[in-house]
């Protein structure tokens, strides 16, 4: 028996406006949860990221001569083997150049079948159209304070070095997020951990 864990991300300082709400098999690592948050969120995952939680700093890499005493390596460590009390608090920051910082809240956990484990990670809920690579989340509020005063959007990016897109938070696909989810972790997961 396998047991789906439910938590809420919100980006700091936007947490009405971008948010998703996750659920991930316990037997999957603390690394699997950041890769699920950089792929709903639409990060380009290519800035290290460190997850605090009970003054433990799961990081996404770690060189041993520099490592401070609390930083462990995300991947080596199971959701399942984390004694997360509801409503309890981790804190996710992605680039540590231009920080975006993610709220992460336990919101509990069910049985699920083995068999039926491998459809997770999954969205059930979100609101906004994620984040920015290369600017603080104080300033992706700037971008959609903006927009709200406005009524549409004034500010374009390149996703992956592409042709200029319009960034606009509303538009926000449930569907369209989960549909191309698994794929986008396997590329972020590849992307971390394969040397």
């Amino acid at each position: 028996m396998n047991k789906i864990m439910k938590f809420k991300v919100e980006i700091e300082g936007l947490e009405e406006k971008i948010w998703r709400e996750i659920e991930i098999a316990d037997h999957m690592t603390i690394a699997d949860l950041a890769y699920t948050i950089l792929a709903s969120f639409n990060s380009l995952a290519y800035h290290l990221y460190k997850i605090d939680y009970n003054n433990v700093s799961y990081c996404s890499s770690i060189d041993a001569d520099f490592a401070l005493e609390n930083e462990v390596e995300a991947r080596d460590f199971k959701l399942e083997n984390f004694n997360f009390k509801a409503y309890d608090k981790m804190i996710m920051e992605y680039d540590f150049g231009s920080p975006t910082t993610f709220i992460i809240t336990y919101f509990g956990s069910r049985n699920i079948n083995r068999k039926d484990a491998y459809i997770y990670p999954l969205v059930i809920a979100g609101q906004g159209n994620g984040m920015l690579d290369d600017i603080t989340c104080y300033e992706l509020k700037e971008i959609v304070d903006e927009t709200d005063k406005l009524g549409y959007s004034n500010y374009s990016y390149t996703p992956g070095y592409e042709k200029n897109t319009k960034y606009d938070y509303r538009n926000y696909n449930l569907k369209s997020d989960n549909l191309k989810l698994k794929g986008l972790i396997l590329l972020i997961k590849n992307g971390y951990e394969v040397k």
